[in-house]
């Protein structure tokens, strides 16, 4: 459950409390405390979460067909 954010950068879905937009940022609100910032809205954030979600499942399925392994 990782959400990619600007370059390399990325968090872990479970561990945010609360996405807040305030102007052109979105502040991060995570369990410990502590706080992120990024400049893609709430909205794009979930996107590049889902798309991540899929790439990785498409990648998974594609492996397990080379091993000769099955996902369902």
């Amino acid at each position: 459950m990782i959400i990619p954010l600007e370059g390399q950068d990325a968090v872990s879905a479970t561990r945010i409390v609360a996405m807040v937009r305030s102007g052109d940022k979105t502040f991060l609100y995570f369990r410990d405390g502590t706080t992120a910032t990024t400049g893609f809205r709430p909205e794009t954030l979930r996107k590049r979460y889902n798309a991540f979600c899929k790439e990785a499942r498409d990648n998974a399925r594609a492996l397990c067909g080379r091993m000769g392994g099955n996902m369902e």
